[in-house]
């Protein structure tokens, strides 16, 4: 039997392996120093997938199925024996590090076609930049342990692709309420308080579009949740050469699972723009907002963070920057040497300050 022709991402010049390079924003081959757009890669592979021979008894595939069986071929799952994670990587990669713990991770098969993104925003800040952030998030903060800012804990930021569900649709959202105006003036020592009441109803149609939600369990939602928004005008078509000298958590998420989550951010965001739209009342009581739901659709996009997990003590700290647009945020430990010292010192201080102003009042 014939077999399929697959994409493979390599030089169209060498036929070295291509890499993503964030500064450049292009692939580039780093045998030859070759650079190429996205647009160019993609039009000299498709003038390379026409020329196979399409004489089989075989039936034809889908284009569906054809990006399925590339993305199985070409990605390598790997698995953290130490913690579990689900590391994503292009087949070329021979070895990693668990971006959670940091323990080398050993491959451990393929992933199947319906763990392939639809979408993918690539990197736009490079680990120079991402180290610079990292060193400006921790200055000046003498309380953290000495581990915690030396060099080879900057080597264990990662550049990761962050799983996500993006889902859009419209709402239709209804308000029903009491409504209040009240007006007050005062005639000589006496004020007057005049209150009108409404029966109020709002109805109100919304487009939401692409609220993401992470679809990684180890990842804390609130940490996503407080380096967005992306870009999504820096959306691309997923291509296995974006994972190149990167790695990608595989979801454990469901699209089902992530629902309840997605549904009750957009139904806050819409009842929040309905009782605006009812805010010419001086006060609103008996409140009822609804929220239905129509046309959701849902995409799986791949999105990128620099990332850096610290254990200390027991406990795992988190430090996240958008890949984009570079926001960042993170939660820092407290050396509990430090702050006893820190707060004896102060204590001492204090106390130091008080003798000496009792001295000059009372010597």
């Amino acid at each position: 039997m014939d077999t399929v022709q697959t994409v493979t991402y390599q030089c169209p010049n060498c036929n070295a392996a291509l890499e993503y390079d964030n500064a450049l924003r292009r692939f580039k081959c780093f045998y030859c120093d070759s650079t190429f757009t996205d647009d160019e890669i993609r039009e000299i592979f498709l003038k390379r997938d026409s020329n196979v021979d399409l004489e089989t008894n075989e039936p034809e595939l889908t284009e569906q199925q054809i990006t399925d069986e590339e993305f199985t071929g070409q990605s390598a799952l790997y698995s953290c024996p130490n913690c579990g994670a689900n590391v994503i990587c292009d087949s070329l990669t021979a070895s990693t590090r668990c971006h959670f713990c940091h323990t080398p991770v050993i491959l451990s098969g393929r992933l199947s076609g319906e763990f392939k993104p639809d979408v993918i925003i690539p990197f736009q800040t490079t680990r120079e930049q991402a180290e610079e952030n990292f060193k400006k998030f921790t200055s000046g903060k003498f309380l953290l342990p000495n581990g915690f800012k030396t060099e080879a804990q900057l080597q264990n930021i990662s550049a990761l692709y962050v799983p996500y569900w993006l889902k859009s649709g419209q709402t239709e959202a209804h308000l029903t309420a009491t409504g209040l105006t009240v007006r007050s003036w005062s005639t000589g020592n006496t004020t007057y308080t005049h209150t009108k009441v409404y029966n109020v109803e709002r109805d109100c149609d919304m487009v939401f579009v692409r609220v993401p939600y992470d679809g990684s369990k180890r990842i804390d939602d609130s940490l996503m949740e407080s380096i967005e928004p992306f870009d999504y005008g820096g959306l691309k078509p997923f291509n296995m050469s974006y994972l190149s000298g990167c790695a990608a958590e595989k979801y454990d998420v469901t699209k089902e699972d992530a629902a309840p989550r997605l549904d009750e951010r957009i139904g806050k965001a819409a009842e929040e723009e309905i009782r605006r739209l009812a805010s010419v009342y001086t006060k609103l009581t008996d409140v009822n907002c609804s929220v239905i739901y129509k046309n959701q659709q849902y995409i799986y996009a791949m999105l990128p963070v620099w990332f850096l997990n610290y254990t200390y003590k027991g406990k795992d700290y988190e430090f996240a920057m958008n890949g984009q647009t570079g926001t960042m945020f993170g939660e820092l430990p407290v050396s509990p040497v430090k702050k006893f010292f820190f707060g004896a010192g102060l204590f001492l201080g204090i106390f130091i300050i008080a003798a000496l102003l009792g001295g000059l009042f009372f010597g």
